[in-house]
Order: structure tokens, then C-alpha cells, then sequence
């Protein structure tokens, strides 16, 4: 009885140490996540050099057609995900089915792409336009590049500013 109490409580002690440390894990990658839109909400409002009345329409709409952008993204990741995972047990029909979805969502996100430019161009010349989008590529490009040197071993400086683009005098 005592040995079935014992093994009792470590099953009882592993399961909630478990249960903390994936909460942690949420709440690390929150933070990251939250660091992450702080880092780019900085890079975009410097390099597009939006006026405060531009800004106060831009932000809004902005982060409106992020929120939907990841929508889309996570959506269409978890179906690539389960296809990769179930391919070989599904037929042809099926397998047709979840191409036929993963265009579809594509399609979904290219409207949206379509539509968020629309809304842009109520709100900014096409120059700020076009610097928002070669700023999104060149945020993207320094992401990936911190990535990989932290990888490496060798991080950035905390508050480091990203390398000028190529693409932006």
C-alpha cells in the first residue's frame, strides 16, 4: 500500500512539475512574441516616418490586418501540418480536398493583402506605401539573421539597431 502511495506521489509530483514548467514556457514565449511586435512596431515607425496624424490611422489598421494575416498563417500551418503528418493514410480525394484548402486560404490571403493595400492608400502617399513593405521584407530578413547568429553564438546587442536595407536610401 505504501509503495502504491509512494509511486502515487511521484506520478502526482512529476505531473504538476510538468504542468509548471509548460506555463512557464507560455508565458516565455508571450513575452517573446509581445518583445518581437515591440522590436517591429519600432523598425516600421523609423523607416516610414509616419506624420502623428498618419500614425493614428495607420497603427489601428495596421495591426488589424496583422491579427487577420496571422489567422490565415496559423490556420493554414496547422492543415500543412496534419497533411504532412496523415498523407500516406489518406486517398486521393482527401489529399485533393486539402490542396483545394490550402489554395483557398492562399487566395484568402492575397485578398487580404489586396484589400489592406486599398485601405493603405486612404491613408498614405505611395512612397510610405512602398517603404512599408520593403521595411516588412527588411525586418524579416534581420530577424532571420539575428536568429541564425544566436544561433551561432554570437547575439546582438540588446537595443541594437538592424543594419540599413539595401532597398531604402
Amino acid at each position: 500500500m505504501k509503495y502504491k502511495a509512494r509511486i502515487l506521489s511521484l506520478i502526482f509530483f512529476f505531473s504538476t512539475i510538468t504542468l509548471i514548467l509548460n506555463a512557464q514556457e507560455r508565458k516565455g514565449r508571450e513575452q517573446h512574441i509581445e518583445k518581437f511586435r515591440s522590436m517591429k512596431i519600432a523598425f516600421i515607425t523609423d523607416r516610414i516616418e509616419l506624420s502623428p496624424e498618419e500614425a493614428e490611422k495607420f497603427w489601428p489598421l495596421y495591426n488589424e490586418n496583422e491579427k487577420k494575416k496571422q489567422e490565415l498563417s496559423r490556420h493554414r500551418k496547422m492543415r500543412s501540418r496534419n497533411f504532412s503528418q496523415q498523407m500516406e493514410n489518406l486517398s486521393d480525394e482527401e489529399v485533393e480536398e486539402m490542396i483545394d484548402n490550402i489554395i483557398e486560404t492562399r487566395k484568402k490571403e492575397a485578398q487580404l493583402s489586396a484589400e489592406f493595400h486599398e485601405d493603405l492608400k486612404n491613408i498614405l502617399p505611395p512612397k510610405k506605401i512602398m517603404k512599408l513593405y520593403i521595411t516588412e521584407i527588411q525586418f524579416r530578413e534581420y530577424m532571420l539573421r539575428r536568429i541564425r547568429d544566436e544561433r551561432r553564438g554570437s547575439p546582438h546587442e540588446k537595443g541594437e539597431n538592424p543594419p540599413p536595407g539595401s532597398l531604402l536610401p
